[in-house]
């Protein structure tokens, strides 16, 4: 009995092909642009968690506290050592401690010159930030301690400065300073921000300072990016990375600090989060075309039930329950709802795919998105379908073989 309920709404709705298909047509939109809001909330997940994967997790950072003045933050106070962050280093759970000193500066060798990002830091950071080293190999804290005037460079710096040409062994000079390539980074890619994380060419702090900047005060650092054990509670290393920098500046009890230590994994949490909450309104504001759709679907069973009100009562005449009546209007609405919401996450899963080919970023296709699109179908045509199977069950059947 279901097959015949299910032949004979296939039979009514391609009866009426270019209505079916432009009621079809609300849906298929609706489900698309829903797919497609999904994809973009998944993929701007799967873009922080891929950059977050790469700065590495329980991470945290030192840096000097903020001047205030007049309610505005004018800068930052010097207050950071690499003493200090070597003692951080020390402290129970603590991973590594990478001091960190902030520069551009052009590189150049022989006719090629490239502006990057100069980072003068220790070997530590390669653990912090998940630094692989693809050729060559890392300086070392001999290196750091001695001011050795060698480099790590990233892949963009390696393709454009040496092209095709192998960079480990080669010099480049930056401020008129030489520097020796000892090693070249894997490539990581773009980060949160967008940012190329391979245009960057990493130096001892010290070198940085001493050969290359010049400064009176060589110990003094910009941050220092310290990576936690993952067995070890972040608080609680937070509040001994606190006491302990308390201790080294000598800050009394009640005394603001002259420093902050930020969580970045919290910091992280919460841009997932608004990445979350974006994801969910996109889709909801793309759901209301799923709202035009199902009125689209309840209008055209309304006029089916109007046009067919003679032959609902030669059935209900003939003995025909009025379930299986509420139950064939049901199948068409639904039919319609499932072939709109099939064809709807095709074309939004293709466009999304595409879309991601063309940008440069990969789109996820979960089995959330495959249930969505089912659910779609059948929620959206048994709640279109009501309305009008509920009117075509109640039909009497006198009046309705005396319609014309």
């Amino acid at each position: 009995m279901l097959w015949l309920i299910i032949k004979e709404a296939w039979i009514s709705i391609s009866s009426h092909k270019l209505r079916s298909f432009l009621t079809t047509l609300g849906i298929i939109i609706g489900v698309g642009a829903v797919v497609l809001m999904v994809a973009a909330g998944q993929t701007v997940t799967l873009v922080i968690n891929n950059s977050f994967a790469s700065m590495g997790g329980q991470l945290v950072m030192l840096h000097p506290y903020f001047v205030v003045t007049s309610g505005i933050k004018s800068g930052q106070r010097p207050s950071i050592t690499s003493q200090d962050v070597d003692a951080v280093r020390g402290l129970k759970g603590i991973e590594a401690a990478a001091p960190m000193i902030f520069a551009t500066a052009q590189a150049v060798y022989g006719a090629n010159n490239w502006t990057a990002a100069l980072r003068g830091s220790t070997t530590d950071l390669l653990i912090v930030n998940k630094w692989e080293v693809e050729k060559g190999e890392p300086f070392t804290s001999k290196d750091v301690k001695a001011a050795a005037p060698y480099v790590l460079i990233g892949a963009t710096v390696a393709n454009e400065l040496f092209g095709f040409n192998d960079p480990v062994g080669q010099t480049i000079r930056i401020k008129n300073v030489p520097l020796k390539v000892v090693g070249v980074l894997k490539s990581k890619g773009q980060d949160l921000m967008g940012n190329d994380q391979d245009d960057i060419i990493i130096i001892p702090y010290t070198t940085l300072r001493q050969r290359i900047q010049g400064s009176r005060i060589p110990n003094r650092v910009n941050f220092g990016f310290i990576k936690i054990s993952d067995s070890e509670d972040m608080e609680a290393a937070i509040n001994r990375i606190k006491m302990l920098i308390r201790s080294r500046h000598n800050i009394k009890a009640g005394a603001e600090d002259d420093f902050e230590v930020r969580n970045m994994t919290a910091m992280v949490e919460t841009v997932k989060t608004v990445g979350l909450v974006l994801s969910i309104l996109l889709a909801s504001i793309a759901s209301i075309s799923l709202v035009v759709g199902s009125i689209g679907i309840m209008n055209m069973m309304l006029v089916s039930v109007t046009e067919r009100t003679r032959e609902i009562g030669i059935r209900k005449a003939l003995g025909a329950a009025n379930r299986w009546i509420m139950l064939q209007f049901l199948t068409e609405s639904v039919m319609i709802s499932f072939m709109g919401s099939a064809i709807g996450l095709a074309l939004g899963l293709a466009i999304s795919q595409i879309a991601g080919s063309i940008l440069g970023y990969e789109v996820p296709i979960s089995a959330w998105t495959l249930a969505l699109a089912g659910a779609v179908a059948i929620v959206v045509g048994v709640l279109s379908g009501v309305l009008p199977a509920y009117k075509a069950m109640h039909l009497d059947p006198i009046e309705a073989l005396r319609y014309q």
